[in-house]
């Protein structure tokens, strides 16, 4: 059988008869138990029978497929070939029997070792002087060890890891397939406080010394608020995360809800909508300073002081502190790891010697010598060839047996004539029995590729299972999808026609503040009002005037200068000046000080709009206030003033979707509650009714429903077209199976 066939039993009954053509009581069980292995209706008749009506419409579209010739087609055959190899990968491979070096992996996923390494760089084709010198050069360093000179230090000055002059070799803690498979087996078998090498991997040689080792759990995992924060940002910028952060610290240690301060401030945005729960740790490689915040909390729901790291700042809190999980559970995901790493490939032998059993494999050596001696040194140049002189009686003697089948020496000749290269290597016999032993291990994965489908039941269902959705696939696509879309104007006269199943709900636009106190509530509203805020883009606070006087004194007109750039800085801003006179003092004073002031800056060229004039009780002054009517600019500002001050969210909702819903009345108005330790201003600015919705917005569903329309025709059509018979009996034997086949 040749790659990409595949054979469902044909000893099992046929449940359908499709144009004469048998479908499997097998092929059913298979898919059937695969949708409904998880429902409590499992094998009832009505589950069966819904399900069977769903299996006859998914088979009338492949056999419509196959009657249109979709299966012939190159694109298909060179799709469906390119799953088919990936599906046999895993059994034509030696991860079929890593199942010794599994196990080894998760027993030390139980234990994490904490070492420290010295490198010395050697890559792993390097010529035999440069390895030689890399080796000694490690047994100098180990030398230097042993006469009684610190390892760390050692670590600092001879590593050639470039990370050894930060943390002195030192690699913290880590467990299975988390290293390269010679360097874990080294830190493993060796003791603590013992050094094992030097130890040859692709990087080079190493000196390992173990510092402690100590019992892992299996399912580490934190929760984290960040703030953003690089060595871009300005200093200023910088210090406002940091100062940022610990007032979120502040808060949780206070009392503050985790969930509503993550939500409302982590820039952490894949995670603060879900509490800011982060993969666990054996899952992603996690900063060093990451890491050891997580490992400075012990109990779940424990925060950790914040810590920072290259992409900004964080605070932890521990979620979850497991054992390792049994080894059942984590097989499959190990088995993963497992086959991707470099251990996979010591197992090597051991799996090819197990098709050899398993295969009955036989070698000749007599006529292995006989094809052996049909080679001379043009192999070495990679340009030999046959004679033409050979006896067919050489070319036709068994090379080796595999199940009683006979490999003859002619098919030796012709996979060497073609997989000849030029080589370094001096030695025929050498060059010959690599060339053998690749020949012996093709042909017996070719043996079992061809076993696979009779071999291996799960093989054979899902190579099929795939062949059907290919073809699904490309019928679907021609004969539902793309009618759907391509033609305009009837999917324009669909939607006029069902224009009822395209409504707006009744809606309302929502603008969300949700501030951190009661006066930041009370002046966000003020904003909200008046359509201005204050600013604070000067120190000036009060203009200076000598009592009963309205001159103006030099730093009153230098205070008066600074107003005047402020203002012509930013457009947005305008400036108010408070003029204070005691209760029942006269008028006189009051204008000719907003006289003067108002003469200056008319002076200076500043529109009269940007200054306001109030009056007030008190002792006598000029207080001064910015505003900005940058209302869209409000959140930024306010957050840059006070942290954790001000968050803002706007969006359309309907009745089911609308936040805060017991709060909020669906109206337009302005509703002003608290949550927790936050203010919250809900300001409904519309109320959208029902209506329906254009053509541009319902696209999407339009289509789907036309489809829907399309398949429902077509699939009438097929029923018609082609002949479905079902065998009631078989049918009858699936409603006696009260559970999984």
């Amino acid at each position: 059988m040749k790659s990409g066939s595949t054979s469902i039993s044909s000893t099992s009954p046929a449940l359908l008869h499709l144009d004469q053509k048998d479908v499997t009581k097998e092929n059913f069980v298979y898919l059937y138990e695969k949708n409904y292995q998880k429902d409590s209706s499992f094998y009832t008749q009505e589950s069966i029978d819904e399900y069977l009506d769903l299996f006859i419409n998914f088979k009338l579209k492949v056999a419509e497929a196959e009657a249109l010739g979709y299966d012939t087609l190159d694109a298909f055959k060179n799709e469906y070939k390119m799953y088919i190899e990936q599906l046999e990968e895993p059994y034509l491979t030696e991860s079929v029997f890593n199942d010794s070096l599994v196990k080894q992996a998760y027993e030390r996923q139980k234990e994490e070792v904490r070492a420290s390494h010295i490198l010395i760089n050697c890559k792993p084709d390097a010529i035999p002087e440069d390895t030689l010198k890399a080796y000694n050069k490690a047994l100098e360093v180990l030398d230097k060890y042993k006469n009684g000179e610190q390892f760390p230090q050692l670590a600092f000055e001879f590593s050639e890891d470039p990370s050894a002059k930060q943390n002195k070799g030192d690699l913290g803690y880590f467990t299975s397939l988390q290293m390269v498979y010679p360097f874990e087996e080294a830190a493993y078998n060796t003791k603590i406080g013992d050094v094992a090498g030097p130890i040859r991997t692709q990087f080079g040689y190493h000196l390992l010394y173990i510092k402690d080792k100590r019992t892992r759990y299996g399912t580490l995992q934190a929760q984290h608020i960040m703030i953003k924060s690089s060595i871009r940002n300005s200093p200023e910028d910088q210090k406002a995360h940091k100062t940022k952060i610990f007032a979120i610290y502040d808060s949780l240690q206070n009392g503050g809800d985790w969930d509503q301060l993550c939500n409302t401030f982590s820039e952490d945005k894949r995670t603060s909508t879900k509490k800011g729960i982060l993969p666990p740790v054996s899952e992603v490689r996690f900063p060093p300073a990451f890491l050891k915040g997580i490992e400075s909390v012990n109990k779940v729901g424990d925060i950790a002081k914040p810590i920072q790291t290259d992409f900004g700042w964080h605070i932890i809190r521990l979620y979850r502190k497991e054992p390792v999980k049994p080894y059942d559970v984590m097989y499959p995901s190990l088995v993963k790891k497992v086959k991707r790493d470099s251990r996979s490939s010591t197992s090597k032998e051991q799996f090819i010697q197990k098709l050899k059993n398993d295969n009955h494999f036989v070698p000749n050596d007599e006529n292995k010598t006989i094809a052996f001696s049909q080679f001379d040194s043009t192999l070495l140049e990679g340009k030999w060839s046959l004679k033409e002189s050979t006896p067919t009686k050489i070319k036709k003697k068994t090379l080796f047996t595999i199940d009683g089948k006979k490999v003859m020496n002619n098919d030796f000749f012709v996979y060497v004539s073609d997989e000849q290269k030029r080589t370094s290597i001096d030695s025929l016999e050498e060059v010959l029995e690599q060339y053998y032993e690749r020949f012996v291990n093709q042909t017996l994965i070719e043996v079992e590729r061809e076993k696979l489908p009779t071999k291996y039941p799960e093989f054979a269902h899902l190579s099929q299972e795939y062949k059907d959705g290919l073809l699904l696939f490309r019928v679907m696509e021609d004969s539902v999808w793309n009618k759907a879309t391509s033609d305009p104007e009837l999917l324009k006269e669909f939607y006029t026609k069902n224009i009822d199943h395209y409504q707006y709900e009744d809606r309302v636009e929502v603008d969300f503040y949700n501030t951190g106190n009661k006066e930041l509530e009370n002046e966000t509203i003020v904003m909200l009002d008046s359509g201005y805020y204050k600013v604070f883009p000067s120190d000036i606070s009060s203009l200076y005037f000598k009592k009963g006087s309205s001159y103006l004194y030099k730093t009153t007109v230098g205070d008066l200068n600074n107003i005047t750039n402020v203002l012509n800085k930013d457009a947005n801003l305008f400036v108010e000046f408070d003029i204070q006179m005691p209760k029942n003092s006269g008028t006189v004073l009051k204008k000719n000080r907003i006289k003067k002031i108002s003469a200056f800056l008319e002076k200076e060229k500043i529109d009269l709009s940007k200054i306001k004039f109030v009056e007030s009780e008190g002792s006598e002054a000029v207080n001064v206030q910015f505003y900005s009517t940058l209302t869209s600019n409000y959140i930024p500002v306010k957050n840059r003033m006070s942290n954790l001050s001000v968050n803002f969210e706007t969006g359309v909702y309907t009745k089911e979707d609308l936040p805060h819903a017991d709060q909020i009345n669906f109206k337009v108005g302005r509703y002003i509650f608290q949550e927790g330790n936050r203010y919250i201003i809900a300001d409904v600015k519309t109320f959208l009714p029902k209506g329906p919705k254009p053509f541009d917005v319902s696209k999407g569903a339009v289509i789907a429903d036309y489809q829907q329309e399309i398949e429902k025709q077509w699939l009438s059509d097929l029923h018609k077209k082609h002949e479905v018979i079902i065998d009631s009996t078989i049918l009858q034997s699936l409603y006696n199976h009260k559970k999984t086949m």
